[in-house]
């Protein structure tokens, strides 16, 4: 679950909450889990961001 969060913002920078919570499974993720994984995006240099900004054109 982490190493997939952390692949999946790393080419960008950030990861959208939508897109994180896709990746949980609400009914058996624990604060604990939550917290390693925001900690790893972090460690990272991840944002978790609400949804991803449009590139100016």
């Amino acid at each position: 679950m982490i190493r997939i969060a952390l692949e999946l913002g790393r080419p960008t920078g950030i990861i959208t909450f939508d897109r994180l919570n896709e990746l949980l499974p609400s009914a058996t993720t624990e604060p604990e889990d939550i917290d390693a994984i925001m900690q790893a995006l972090s460690d990272e240099g991840i944002n978790l961001v609400e949804r991803e900004q449009s590139k100016p054109q």
